[in-house]
């Protein structure tokens, strides 16, 4: 298994395993009182977690070894499914507790990410915690979105960008001109058989077109944990390579993308015969204009946001907010005062308004987050398989929980900003 891939992977999981233990030590006080059995078995439990993923530690070591070969998949795929079916049943009984809400932030993120004037015939955007990544399948609510978050993400913004799906579904069953670009697939599909789609296969594409317009890179990275988790061979064959295309038909550009790609490149199975191959440059470029119809470019993640989100990475490193950016460089304003303090008509109004800053929105938020956490999660990978008596795992387990509170925290701050503005 190609190593880039199996550490996105294997990292993917590992965060997961640790999101459930800041889940349970959000109960555990509760827990103690009400039901002290269960809080210990449900402690074992996530112990014996962390014991499976270090079982594989001498395996998993060999992913930072320049001069390793390839690694064998079967025993750490064993491992995998294990370690998802126990997160999934471990999950559902945290669920069925019923002490979780979602965090107020999600709320925030999806004001900004979906515009009034593009929901206004849909109605409010609703958030159901459920125990893994099955959408909403019915709407008893006439009018309003259902979307599903799994409880294991429910403070992590990073994973938010799922809870775009059920307005892709509204977009899929309302465009025109996405129907036509359906009729037009159809018709590719029985030009060349082997690449028919499915209605099923088709939706699934085009709404995962839909988020990457409206959310960025973001969308790329956390369809691809989700999807390469849940062992979806249509997503790697072809929604990746579509998303990858249409990545750069907007110009989002960045080194980390191009090496997942060419990791999952390497991992793609075109021999698999009950999947379909990927589509032509011709009609994923089709595919995409059409997407820009759908959601125009006022409503949609630009390039310039992409950019911003890329200055902002680093201040995740610092512990800084995010939540807004100076008009002008420091070195700017000092130059100016330099220049012109010794004047007679000099004004500290124009130095100080050069200070002014400007807010940033969740979207170019949470794709910071996402390029952050690229860069960080091999190390914190490699820490929490090495530091030793398991203090890797509690390390790690802070970092994240650390981050996820810096990201709501600047989406808040960065709404309270907007506010100000618009009462000004």
């Amino acid at each position: 298994m190609q190593k880039t891939f199996l550490k996105f992977t294997v990292f993917e999981l590992l965060e997961r395993v640790l999101r459930f233990q800041l889940l349970l030590n959000e109960c555990v006080d509760t827990l103690h009182e009400t039901a002290p059995v269960l809080k210990q078995a449900l402690l074992a439990e996530a112990d014996e977690l962390e014991n499976l993923l270090l079982s594989q530690k001498t395996q998993l070591n060999r992913l930072f070894a320049e001069s390793a070969g390839k690694q064998s998949p079967v025993a750490l795929q064993t491992v995998f499914a294990e370690t998802g079916q126990r997160l999934t049943q471990l999950t559902r009984t945290l669920l069925q507790l019923g002490r979780f809400t979602v965090e107020p932030e999600t709320y925030l993120f999806l004001k900004e990410a979906l515009p009034p004037e593009l929901v206004k015939d849909a109605g409010e955007q609703s958030v159901i915690l459920t125990a893994d990544n099955q959408p909403v399948q019915s709407y008893p609510l006439q009018g309003v979105l259902l979307d599903s978050l799994p409880l294991l993400q429910k403070g992590n913004p990073l994973a938010w960008v799922t809870l775009t799906q059920a307005y892709a579904r509204y977009v899929l069953e309302n465009s025109s001109v996405l129907e036509t670009l359906k009729l037009e697939l159809k018709k590719v599909g029985k030009k060349a058989k082997e690449n028919a789609l499915s209605d099923e296969q088709m939706e699934q594409l085009l709404a995962a077109a839909l988020s990457l317009r409206l959310l960025g890179p973001a969308c790329y990275f956390q369809a691809l944990a989700d999807n390469v988790l849940a062992g979806n061979a249509f997503f790697l064959n072809v929604v990746e390579p579509a998303l990858f295309f249409g990545l750069n038909h907007q110009n989002f550009t960045h080194k980390n993308l191009v090496i997942l790609h060419e990791a999952c490149e390497k991992q793609r199975n075109l021999e698999t015969t009950d999947v379909p191959e990927p589509l032509s440059e011709e009609v994923l470029a089709n595919l995409f204009r059409a997407i820009e119809k759908a959601i125009p470019a006022k409503m949609a993640f630009q390039e310039k946001h992409f950019e911003r989100a890329i200055q902002l990475r680093e201040r995740l490193n610092e512990g800084v907010l995010l939540s807004s950016t100076a008009l002008y460089p420091l070195s700017e304003v000092e130059a100016l005062l330099s220049e012109k303090q010794g004047q007679e008509d000099f004004s500290i109004y124009e130095p100080l308004g050069m200070m002014t800053e400007y807010p940033h929105s969740p979207r170019e938020i949470i794709n910071a987050g996402w390029l952050h956490k690229m860069e960080r999660a091999p190390v914190w990978l490699y820490s929490a398989l090495n530091e030793e008596d398991g203090a890797g795992f509690a390390r790690v387990r802070e970092l994240i929980n650390y981050q996820d509170h810096l990201l709501r925290k600047s989406i808040e701050v960065s709404e309270v900003h907007r506010v100000l503005l618009c009462n000004i």
